[in-house]
């Protein structure tokens, strides 16, 4: 996560556990701290809490990778007009949701979706 929505967001973290993460550039940098278990809102009454490592300036906001595929057994279902449906499971109750995705440079209609403060 990057910094300035940690600090947004108001979390806190330890400095004591960092790592070095290499970027798809080959640059390596490292985390700032790790915050424990935050909350991630996926859906209404779907939260799963994370750990996540805090990052200064990355090239994202929030990046979830294998680890969080693999907390959550995720799975993606591409759909032919460039959308897809992630489906994934919350490791603490075994319940299921489905999020919907839109193509690549879409943006969501007004009204549909959700509110637009994305929660995390």
């Amino acid at each position: 996560m990057a910094l300035d929505e940690a600090l947004r967001l108001g979390l806190t973290w330890d400095p004591d556990i960092c790592l070095r993460m290499e970027s798809a550039n080959s640059q390596v940098n490292t985390s700032v701290g790790l915050a424990k278990n935050v909350p991630f809102t996926f859906a209404e009454g779907f939260t799963i809490y994370l750990q996540v490592h805090i990052f200064v300036k990355p090239a994202y906001t929030v990046l979830l990778g294998r680890p969080f595929d693999t907390l959550t057994e995720s799975n993606i279902q591409n759909l032919q007009d460039g959308s897809a449906i992630i489906t994934i499971r919350d490791p603490n109750t075994g319940r299921r949701t489905a999020l919907p995705t839109l193509q690549r440079g879409k943006v969501p209609k007004a009204g549909v979706g959700g509110d637009s403060d994305p929660k995390f």
